[in-house]
């Protein structure tokens, strides 16, 4: 089996080249350790925990037309691959459900193994390395890192949180990140949360202050 998740992480690095820096190959390692991490503590079949998390952001929304062109594209990976049939159905579900699609947006996953894969890649967007991936990822779509005047958008759907939201580097902290840590499943992640979660208000309570020259 360790051969087949090697042929994938090959495949899925390569994938992942295409992609903006803020969804890049260290991404998908740290929520390979991070999954690894909480799986030691809540169980889980491991090869599918580690097979999903290399192809969690092979198919994701944000790079592909629709969520059928992405999942294709999973599938075809896995196939390549030679992901056995036992394996195969339950990582392709993951992939295709982890990514948070706005507010709205009930999360769907109803496995052990999904659960523990969606939290490790939410913890990558809570803390001082979300903070980076912030002003990344806005910086390679143009975006403004902050406008007072700018509304937040809080999507109820997939399609708006896609075209509508996340219009300035700030907002984002408050239309998704600032909530992903109420949204996790395992007892491991929420305490790894925490502290995460008080870094980040801080460092918004830090940019208030400059931004309006208080301090």
């Amino acid at each position: 089996m360790q051969n087949v998740i090697e042929k994938v992480a090959r495949a899925a690095r390569a994938e992942m080249e295409k992609q903006d820096p803020a969804h890049d190959w260290p991404h998908v390692e740290r929520v390979r350790n991070m999954a690894l991490r909480i799986a030691d503590k809540e169980g889980g079949n491991k090869p599918i925990i580690e097979l999903a998390v290399l192809v969690h952001d092979v198919g994701d929304r944000k790079a592909h037309e629709s969520v059928e062109q992405g999942d294709a594209v999973v599938r075809n990976l896995l196939s390549l691959c030679d992901v056995p049939d036992i394996y195969f159905n339950a990582v392709a579900v993951i992939a295709q459900k982890v990514s948070f699609k706005g507010l709205g947006v009930p999360d769907d996953m109803p496995t052990l193994e999904g659960q523990i894969v969606q939290d490790a890649d939410r913890l990558d967007a809570i803390g001082a390395i979300a903070i980076a991936r912030t002003f990344t990822w806005g910086g390679s779509k143009g975006r403004v890192m902050h406008d007072p005047n700018e509304p937040l958008f809080m999507a109820d759907t997939a399609d708006d949180y896609y075209t509508k939201g996340g219009r300035t580097s700030i907002n984002h902290f408050h239309e998704k990140l600032l909530h992903l840590k109420d949204r996790l499943h395992t007892n491991t992640a929420r305490l790894i949360a925490e502290r995460r979660h008080e870094y980040m208000l801080g460092f918004l309570k830090q940019f208030e202050l400059e931004w309006s020259g208080k301090v």
